[in-house]
């Protein structure tokens, strides 16, 4: 076959991948970022699955299948053992919550310069316990976004359970959309942004890990109430890097704050503490296999994703910063910009 016609083909098969994603992003982007979860958790079961297949000789199937069960028996243990601890502290968490907002409110109002910081910022436009239609509406609104955010799970769950079972039917069929002279390549970008992926993800997992259980442990020292599901809180919101824990150390700060400064400052400095921790012994134990993404860009991008597609966009924000660089690396630098340049796995 010609030049001229592999060259054509070449682009005209990029082209029609540039369009098909183009349109995925405008027309479907939340149907796309749920794609992509279910893409993230599949390679979670496949981390898992792939090792004790090689380990216990069994079929994947089978691997996987106990994998997964695993999973949800363990899970199932910790909500049976955990659930009325948590259950109990969250409820009381919710009551106080609105309780400590005022306790703080009445100490600023004692300061000087408080009843003109509360001209501006009124307690009510935050909690407006005034209203029983406001109060309604917004039990309404959680109630939905709980249900929705509950459906988008179970899809994401059912979706990574098919791509972890036959990865390699899904991978092949994406890799044959390239053209012929392309297609070597573009197999060995799948692996590399697989691997980018799975060591991030192992990272994230790690980190929330620690920082849970340092952050319950460092509460309950300090004192503070409701130390269990404060602790679980900053261990899920750890998943979104940069912004999570700054909204998961805003409900302790704020119960802390209404018992007393000091308290709070206490606080402050227990999740300070917990975070350098974090970046200086855990994160440097795993960055082998995990991707040094710059802050700045992973800020940008998470309030970017987070204007578009709310939560999941948020909370998919880094991991699509992850691909996005080693694409960019793969694709442009290497295959453009420096032509020929090898570009092994890690």
């Amino acid at each position: 076959m010609s030049t001229t016609s592999t060259t054509t083909r070449r682009i005209v098969a990029g082209l029609v991948l540039a369009a098909a994603f183009l349109l995925i992003i405008v027309f479907a982007i939340d149907v796309a970022l749920i794609v992509f979860a279910s893409i993230l958790l599949a390679l979670l079961l496949h981390g898992g699955s792939a090792p004790l297949a090689r380990w216990t000789g069994m079929g994947r199937g089978y691997a996987l299948a106990l994998f997964v069960i695993a999973l949800v028996s363990g899970f199932l243990m910790l909500v049976l053992v955990a659930a009325p601890v948590l259950a109990a502290q969250a409820a009381q968490l919710w009551e106080q919550l609105p309780l400590a907002l005022e306790a703080v409110r009445a100490r600023i109002v004692t300061q000087s310069w408080g009843p003109g910081l509360l001209a501006q910022i009124s307690a009510e436009s935050v909690l407006n316990t005034g209203s029983g239609g406001a109060l309604a509406g917004s039990a309404t609104s959680v109630l939905a976004s709980g249900l929705g955010a509950l459906t988008d799970f179970a899809i994401i769950c059912v979706v990574a359970v098919f791509l972890a079972a036959d990865p390699a039917s899904y991978r092949a069929g994406f890799v044959t959309l390239f053209a012929p002279e392309d297609r070597e390549r573009a197999s060995r970008v799948l692996d590399e942004v697989a691997h980018t992926l799975q060591g991030w993800l192992l990272a994230q997992l790690l980190a929330m890990a620690v920082i849970g259980a340092l952050t319950t442990i460092g509460l309950w020292l300090l004192g503070v109430q409701l130390a269990v599901v404060l602790g679980v809180i900053v261990a899920l919101l750890t998943f979104i890097p940069n912004l999570g824990p700054i909204l998961a150390a805003a409900p302790a700060v704020l119960l802390a704050l209404a018992e007393s400064p000091v308290l709070a400052a206490y606080v402050v400095a227990l999740y300070i503490l917990v975070q350098i921790i974090e970046g200086n012994v855990t994160t440097p134990l795993i960055q082998r296999r995990s991707l040094a993404l710059p802050p700045a860009l992973i800020l940008a991008a998470q309030l970017m994703m987070a204007g578009v597609s709310g939560l999941l966009g948020l909370a998919l924000a880094t991991p699509l910063v992850a691909v996005a660089i080693t694409l960019t690396r793969l694709l442009y630098v290497q295959g453009y910009l420096e032509p020929g340049t090898p570009a092994p796995l890690k």
